[in-house]
């Protein structure tokens, strides 16, 4: 396998300069209003941020409504940060309470102005965020975050499979015609199966759909290892990024394939049938990340979508699941295969699901009402990884992996075939 496509010198540079712009952004707009020596500049550096952001991406040619798009995404927590800080009682050092007294069809209501101040510098913070990550995204070629994270250094095992898969979604690209605007789509992985079309079959308790699925993405994964076979590579390395690389193309698929979008309520019902991929992944591979590097890739690439709340933070919400199962597969696969192991695996990784929220919240630093916000989503969150355990269990069977002897961490297949196991055995 060949290494990714070199990149000219002076596009490397610029790459890492767009990574690097996007982490100072991020952190000055957290960083300002928290410190007790830069709060009396937060009105002026916030605002001022963000309306650099929204001056590249219109002087790029993205059309002015889609540079405001995340607001529709984010009404809910906006709404709920205005409320608690407009309406209810709290100590804040970072404002003075300004109440206020408005009649309202013969109520009186009192509203703090102080804390609305505050409130609306959050969501200023937050659009700030989106709208740098989105200058990444749609100026100059789509890869730039790419190239950069791989300029920087990042681990072959991770920059290999994202690029796999980058390369069969066709690259990223901007949407809605010429010039230089729009937002970047990808076309569809393969002709995959629809969500619900999944989960009918899911409740019949046949995953005849899903596992075929994941055997054709694995299988597309594999040849295209093969066909960029160049310099020599460790057969290890290759079966993991194809596996990686297949993994990570079923979940592209699924993510792209909307369901209810912008309700809260539904939030996170793809853990379903993600959390069995995380620990197929770590199951599968000879390195110790597995379940990682799978969560890495689709975060970035969910990334260059555009897709999620919180921008760069949103790479979390894939990163951290992956990574908990990482931790505990040492464990895990010294545990009897059953459903109820699998089901507080998922239940343990939809918590780690919500870090992404819980992360911006805590940089917010908001008062502990606006907590309840993450309750709306911890309940169908962790109920979807509590059912994924069942899903989990039977995916996990139709890939079966014998042990080599006297090795307890390496999956038991001949180098030369990566991922034929997994094709050559059905499920039981």
């Amino acid at each position: 396998m060949t290494p990714p496509v070199a990149t000219p010198p002076s596009r490397s540079r610029v790459a890492v300069w767009k990574v690097v712009y996007l982490l100072v952004v991020t952190a000055a707009v957290f960083a300002v209003p928290a410190l007790e020596a830069t709060r009396p500049v937060r009105w002026w550096v916030v605002p001022g941020l963000l309306l650099i952001q929204a001056i590249i991406l219109i002087s790029y040619g993205v059309d002015g409504r889609e540079v405001f798009r995340p607001l529709d995404r984010l009404k809910w927590l906006f709404a709920v940060l205005l409320v608690c800080y407009a309406f209810l009682p709290g100590e804040d050092s970072r404002t003075t309470a300004a109440w206020q007294a408005f009649s309202v069809l013969g109520w009186t209501v009192w509203v703090n102005f102080g804390g609305l101040a505050l409130a609306a510098l959050m969501c200023l913070q937050i659009l700030t965020v989106l709208l740098a990550a989105a200058v990444v995204r749609l100026t100059g070629p789509g890869t730039d975050l790419v190239v950069g994270l791989r300029t920087l250094g990042l681990p072959k095992l991770f920059v290999y499979p994202l690029d796999l898969v980058l390369a069969r979604l066709g690259g990223m690209r901007r949407g809605g015609g010429g010039g230089g605007g729009g937002r970047r789509t990808a076309a569809t992985p393969y002709n995959f199966p629809g969500f619900f079309t999944v989960l009918k079959s899911l409740v019949r308790g046949d995953v005849t759909a899903f596992t075929s699925a994941i055997r054709t993405a694995l299988d597309e994964a594999r040849e295209q290892v093969e066909a960029d076979s160049g310099d020599p590579l460790s057969p290890h390395f290759a079966n993991d990024v194809a596996i990686i690389a297949g993994v990570g193309l079923v979940m592209v698929g699924f993510k792209m394939l909307k369901l209810l979008p912008g309700v809260p309520i539904a939030s996170g019902h793809k853990t379903l049938l993600f959390f069995p991929l995380y620990l197929l992944a770590a199951r599968l591979t000879y390195t110790r990340w597995g379940g990682t590097a799978a969560g890495s890739v689709m975060g970035v690439v969910g990334f260059l979508q555009g897709d999620g709340r919180f921008g760069i933070f949103e790479i979390l919400k894939h990163l951290a699941p992956g990574m908990l199962i990482d931790l505990l597969w040492p464990v895990v696969r010294r545990l009897p295969e059953r459903a109820w192991v699998y089901c507080l695996i998922g239940l343990l990784a939809g918590v780690a699901r919500l870090t992404t929220e819980l992360v911006v919240l805590l940089l917010l630093g908001t008062r502990a009402e606006v907590y309840l916000f993450l309750g709306v989503k911890l309940l169908p969150t962790l109920t979807a990884g509590l059912l994924s355990g069942f899903v989990a269990v039977a995916v996990l069977r139709a890939f079966p992996v014998d042990r080599l002897p006297g090795s307890a961490d390496e999956p038991s297949r001949e180098p030369a075939e990566p991922v034929a196991v997994a094709h050559d055995k059905e499920n039981p």
